[in-house]
């Protein structure tokens, strides 16, 4: 029992310190991007798309939707962006922002019954192509 007590013990503590680190990281991320950026209207993040086929309520749904997922105001993020680096510890593999982002694209692929390899998904840019209604 005391051994269960004390490994227990070890979980919690771990568990608080990546805690802590994760959110020192997500922080300086943020921060890094208010001091390299200018934040972006909805008109300029539109523009990046402006040649393509898309809806650009998709578009700003999708955007808004990583934004939102990884505490990141959206003005701040650029098509380029790494989707894994989004103000995640790189110690992490498994990190429940990132899952919970694939839980969603999966959600939405079903959605639109078709198949999207999510494993070649990798920026934001990849994200809103593979899920973004054209315009008909």
């Amino acid at each position: 029992m005391e051994m269960i007590i004390i490994l227990f013990s070890i979980f919690v503590i771990c568990y608080i310190f990546q805690c802590v680190i994760d959110k020192s990281h997500r922080k300086k991320y943020l921060n890094n991007l208010k001091d390299t950026r200018k934040y972006l209207s909805d008109a300029e993040i539109l523009s990046f798309y402006k040649d393509s086929n898309l809806s650009e309520i998709s578009i700003l749904e999708l955007w808004n939707e990583v934004a939102t997922n990884f505490d990141i105001p959206s003005g701040y993020l650029r098509p380029e962006d790494c989707l894994a680096e989004m103000g995640i510890l790189q110690i992490v593999v498994d990190h429940p922002k990132l899952q919970a982002l694939t839980d969603i694209a999966i959600e939405r692929e079903k959605e639109l019954n078709k198949s999207i390899d999510l494993e070649n998904i990798s920026t934001l840019d990849d994200y809103i192509k593979a899920f973004a209604v054209y315009l008909k």
